[in-house]
């Protein structure tokens, strides 16, 4: 590792057992003597917490610590199965927590920790988790912290309709199932993020008790959607206030073009995050796929196709869009196991392979990457509105669209979303994504501010939204169709509080289920109706979509545009991330 020129090692994020292969018996030798072989080579470490994968001793110690699905079924899962909630089997954990940091935390070699490994729930997309007693109770208290009284939630969560309104707290998500109401389920999706970010927390303040001086961080997955929500994952709150925040990435399709604009994305989108809650934090690839895999295993998300140009080409971009390190998954393959075979740098024999020389290259030429650096730093900046509440939203109403010729999956928010930056990145902006939350924190300065899927905007954000575009001369706003139409508990709003739409002089057209249902009547859009007496809108272009004619912007004064159906145009499933509006 030293000769090709690697400075970091990661170790520990799986290994629990390794260290406390009984509840009472700890076993430092190795790790004592993997340490002091680090320090003499003038390598550092990065330590893992152990919570991602408990040991079998454990769920025999605590056997009602799992996930729960919607059905009452216990999480089997190979990792991220437990119910974090239940009180003695997280004192347990964070005892193993304090007894690592005490024992490592001042060890020269060692340069940081990352906490447990990417966070979530099960990585399992069929799954509903989690309905664990141990959770819902904390899930009731935030609920009662969220909206004060019953008669609050009931309210915001239009609870009358279909008689669903609650009496007693303990009811919520026990009587009714959190997909019998948007109010509900988003607030279910919402919990289960913020419980996850709460996970990440606490771990980092006992780290911050025991290593003070040292790097704490998470390594984050760019999973995309559906799939994080899901899982449960909310980026913002896992990451906030932590000194590095890291992505994984794994993405080798043979489709070189789309492979390397999927990787801007995601780096582009993790940057974000750091820069919205950790500011003073460094952006890191914390993982990503050193090599093909040479294995026996069924595995969907990284392909064999991988060539050491690739890997050089996929450094080049992270160090493009703002990562000051790149860790690689991994040194060797793996000899058994669930992942046996997996990707290395180095081959199964333990020889160095193109890619190990590769890296040597690359490693012995400092700076070999700052001009392209550099180049995206001094862009400029346009911002890309990632609607937490809206995606959410979306996730609860909109199915994936199976009428893509290419047979694969076209979920319109995938597509729309990468769409989107796609053609900002054509643009040659420096792109950075904005969530709910920054709308009323205060959006960044830049050029350009787009909302392809922001259907859940309140009054105050509209405002926000028209504050910011007034603020600066020749700023542009790029709006979607269904912009601003609900509250964030998805209550429709009525016209008089939709400032944003009497800005504009347009009032939208009513939802179909949230997807596009488009005509052209002459220049009007059905789906829009221009206020006569303002003659501030006009229709710009049209296009042919699924051999339908469809206006394709609609122009709202100086700057303000609504692109008036999903930002994919005719683009396939394989061709999503090109889409630009015409």
């Amino acid at each position: 590792m030293k000769a090709a020129g690697i400075g970091r090692v990661r170790i520990l994020e799986f290994a629990w057992c390794w260290y406390q292969p009984e509840p009472d018996r700890w076993s430092w030798d190795g790790l004592d003597r993997f340490l002091d072989l680090a320090l003499k080579k003038e390598m550092d470490v990065c330590l893992s917490t152990p919570t991602a994968t408990p040991p079998p001793w454990f769920f025999e110690r605590y056997p009602d610590a799992r996930l729960m699905n919607d059905q009452g079924g216990v999480c089997w899962a190979h990792r991220h199965m437990t119910c974090w909630n239940h009180l003695q089997a997280w004192e347990e954990a964070a005892g193993t927590i304090h007894l690592l940091a005490q024992r490592y935390g001042r060890h020269p070699a060692v340069w940081g920790w990352q906490i447990d490994n990417e966070p979530n729930y099960a990585e399992d997309p069929s799954a509903f988790y989690d309905f664990n007693p141990h959770a819902l109770r904390d899930a009731h208290q935030w609920l009662r912290n969220r909206y004060g009284s019953l008669d609050a939630l009931n309210d915001a969560w239009y609870g009358a309709f279909w008689s669903q309104r609650y009496n007693r707290w303990e009811q919520i998500w026990l009587t009714h199932h959190p997909k019998s109401n948007p109010g509900a389920f988003l607030a279910f999706l919402e919990w289960r993020e913020a419980n996850i970010g709460q996970f990440v927390q606490n771990q980092a303040t006992i780290l911050r008790q025991e290593t003070k001086s040292l790097k704490i961080g998470v390594n984050i997955p760019e999973t995309g959607l559906p799939f994080s929500i899901q899982i449960g994952q909310d980026y913002w709150a896992q990451a906030r206030d932590l000194d590095w925040v890291g992505t994984d990435l794994y993405t080798a399709t043979g489709n070189r073009e789309n492979d390397h604009q999927a990787l801007r994305y995601s780096c582009d989108l993790i940057r974000s995050v750091r820069d919205a809650v950790a500011p003073n934090g460094e952006f890191l690839i914390s993982e990503t796929q050193a090599g093909p895999h040479i294995r026996a295993w069924q595995c969907t998300f990284a392909g064999e196709s991988w060539e050491s140009d690739f890997l050089r080409e996929s450094l080049r971009i992270y160090a493009e869009r703002g990562a000051s390190q790149s860790w690689l998954f991994m040194w060797r393959p793996t000899a058994g196991g669930r992942e046996v075979g997996m990707n290395g740098l180095q081959t199964f024999e333990g020889e160095d392979s193109d890619r190990t020389e590769e890296v040597r290259r690359i490693t012995a030429e400092p700076g070999i990457f700052s001009k392209a650096t550099h180049s995206y730093q001094t862009r400029p900046v346009a911002l890309i509105h990632y609607s937490q509440n809206s995606l959410r939203y979306l996730h609860y109403f909109e199915a994936a669209d199976a009428s893509s010729p290419t047979g694969a999956s076209t979920d319109r928010r995938v597509l729309v979303l990468r769409g989107t930056h796609r053609w900002l990145d054509t643009l040659q902006y420096q792109i950075r994504f904005v969530t709910d939350a920054e709308f009323v924190s205060g959006l960044p300065d830049a050029d350009m501010l787009v909302m392809p899927l922001s259907p859940l905007l309140n009054g105050q954000a509209q405002q926000a939204t028209i504050n910011w575009q007034q603020a600066k001369p020749n700023r542009q706003l790029w709006l979607g169709p269904d912009t601003g139409l609900l509250d964030h508990h998805g209550r429709w709003l009525a016209q008089n509080d939709r400032p944003l739409w009497s800005w504009l002089r347009v009032e939208p057209g009513p939802m179909i289920d949230l997807k596009e249902e488009l005509e052209i009547e002459g220049e009007r859009h059905k789906r829009f109706r221009i206020l006569e007496t303002t003659g501030k809108a006009e229709v710009l272009s049209s296009g042919k979509w699924r051999e339908r004619m469809v206006p394709g912007q609609i122009k709202c004064g100086t700057g303000v545009f609504i692109h008036a159906y999903d930002w994919t145009a005719s683009f396939g499933a394989s061709q999503g991330s090109q889409a630009i509006p015409t």
